[in-house]
């Protein structure tokens, strides 16, 4: 016969003392949960008062057609043809007025050092291949890496070709995730050289999960290394052959970081 355990009135108050004491205690790092619906998410986080709204769903005013290479080498493309979709959101589109063409995304502005924040979310088929390139060409790889144990340089928050995320914080596809990123531009001498030590740095959380870590970025060995570093640079997001969508995109600049 199971005995019935009854609560008595000091071990209601104990318990309730150990509620207040230990139930607000903040949660390491490596016990947040990562979902899009934890209260760890900065989904839909607002822009600080400094910040510029890069994209708030409204239209693509702050944006134009990116040209390097092979894409749109002539810089001969005046439209976007990026579509604007339901909820605040752009999705990559892949062709214009009935054909198909390549058209990555640019910022109007540039920028020195700053804070990026910004959501995607991966189609739910295919890889969900994109990117996101701050400074001179870094790119941020967006990726269906979701469940993947040991996330390499091309996986999802890899600084693609140059370093792997330290942990793998991607989402399944179907969920949008978030990217904030602090950038400090590298600090170019009055003979157009970099040191070592006043290299680009940059920190990443990629749902709110640390993965890039004040790095410095001496090595160009993506295959963008023969972008100049400069002072400012513009954001610049890649289409690679998947419908990836982007929404609340803001970059605040930190005047006073990295400064000498």
């Amino acid at each position: 016969m199971n005995k019935s355990h009854s609560t008595t009135p000091l071990q209601t108050v104990s318990w309730a003392i150990l509620v207040t004491l230990f139930g607000s205690l903040p949660i390491h790092a490596n016990e947040r949960p990562t979902s899009a619906n934890s209260v760890s998410t900065t989904l839909g986080k607002t822009p600080p008062t400094n910040a510029t709204v890069l994209f708030d769903g409204s239209g693509f005013e702050q944006w134009k057609p990116f040209s390097f290479e092979w894409i749109n080498p002539k810089d001969n493309q005046t439209e976007i043809q990026w579509k604007l979709i339901d909820n605040g959101a752009m999705e990559i589109a892949f062709d214009f007025e009935g054909k198909r063409r390549k058209q990555f995304l640019c910022t109007k502005d540039r920028f020195g050092d700053y804070r990026l924040h910004l959501e995607f979310r991966l189609p739910d088929e295919g890889s969900g291949n994109s990117g996101i390139f701050f400074g001179p060409l870094y790119e941020l790889q967006i990726y269906n890496s979701a469940g993947k144990e040991n996330p390499g340089m091309s996986d999802c928050g890899a600084i693609y070709q140059i370093r792997a995320p330290d942990v793998n914080a991607c989402e399944p596809p179907g969920q949008w995730q978030t990217v904030d990123l602090e950038y400090t531009a590298a600090k170019i001498s009055a003979n157009g050289f970099m040191s070592e030590k006043n290299a680009a740095r940059v920190t990443v959380h990629l749902n709110n999960q640390l993965i890039h870590d004040d790095v410095r970025l001496s090595l160009r060995r993506n295959k963008y290394a023969a972008f100049p570093e400069e002072a400012t640079s513009p954001i610049v997001l890649q289409e690679h052959g998947s419908p990836v969508q982007f929404r609340n995109i803001w970059i605040a600049e930190m005047e006073n970081v990295g400064k000498e």
